[in-house]
């Protein structure tokens, strides 16, 4: 049992609000498989975001749309069945929420039933209002996602910074209005300048959670595969330099393969051995 493990519980929505109310920042992390997930759960970490960056990088996807609510049940099984404490949120994929209010419902509760999670995330747009009502009066949670939005991308133009021009930032401050209306119970803002991440967190009363935005929100959230540099994708620059595990694993692994072709692994003394009563029945055996 870990120290304090004890005192812990499992993270609630009215715990974020009140961390939101007395300027506690919230932390959050992606994570897509049972080892991170059950590390990071040892910690004071209040929210797991199963997000697409799971089924991209270990299902090698390169196109976010692609990925299916299969393979992101996948991913959030691997995570609930081992977290404990925080508060897990799951991606819903392409075409999962944005068709009717009925399909929302009914694939957020997939996430929900089958998948154990406890929240669920949407890329937002006014637009998807309705949808995203539903799932909330349904008595599912959901995050609203702004900013730069994995599934459109096409449609942004890419990946690119988001809230740089004042017509840019009067336009996300305005959607975010709009999607906290809905019931939505946290937004997580994605590249957007940090100035607009000030001033909602200022302005909204439900948690603004910054994802390479900064650090003027109400927390911030970060993908463990960019934080360690475990990831089949280049890592952005807002990651930070913590951790560099893909060097690690490239030099074990250059190392492995040099000490097989030299012979020198797997060591003589680590190799299952008969006992020799045992070694000379079988030679006299063999022999016949």
């Amino acid at each position: 049992m870990n120290i304090g493990e004890e005192k812990r519980k499992k993270v609630t929505i009215s715990q974020l609000r009140k961390m939101k109310h007395e300027k506690r920042p919230i932390v959050a992390i992606g994570v897509y498989e049972s080892v991170t997930a059950s590390i990071a759960d040892q910690f004071p970490v209040q929210i797991f975001m199963t997000g697409p960056s799971g089924p991209m990088s270990l299902f090698g996807h390169t196109n976010p749309t692609a990925i299916t609510i299969e393979e992101q049940l996948c991913t959030l099984r691997a995570v609930s069945r081992v977290t404990k404490y925080a508060l897990i949120n799951a991606h819903m994929p392409f075409l999962s929420y944005q068709t009717s209010p009925r399909d929302a419902v009914l694939n957020a509760g997939r996430l929900i039933a089958e998948g154990g999670a406890d929240t669920v995330k949407c890329d937002a747009t006014p637009a998807l209002s309705q949808n995203i009502r539903a799932i909330v009066d349904s008595g599912i949670p959901v995050i609203a996602h702004l900013g730069v939005q994995a599934l459109r991308r096409v449609e942004q133009s890419g990946y690119g910074l988001k809230g740089a021009t004042a017509e840019q930032a009067k336009r996300l401050i305005e959607d975010a209005r709009a999607l906290a209306e809905t019931g939505v119970f946290a937004l997580l803002l994605e590249h957007v300048c940090a100035e607009v991440v000030e001033i909602l967190a200022g302005e909204l009363p439900i948690p603004v959670i910054s994802l390479g935005s900064g650090g003027r929100g109400d927390g911030v959230s970060i993908v463990a595969g960019d934080l360690l540099n475990y990831s089949a994708f280049k890592r952005p620059a807002h990651a930070g330099q913590m951790v560099d595990l893909m060097a690690d694993i490239e030099k074990s692994l250059s190392s492995y393969a040099a000490a097989v072709r030299d012979n020198s692994y797997p060591q003589a003394e680590a190799a299952p051995q008969m006992q020799e009563e045992e070694y000379r029945k079988f030679i006299a055996s063999h022999a016949n």
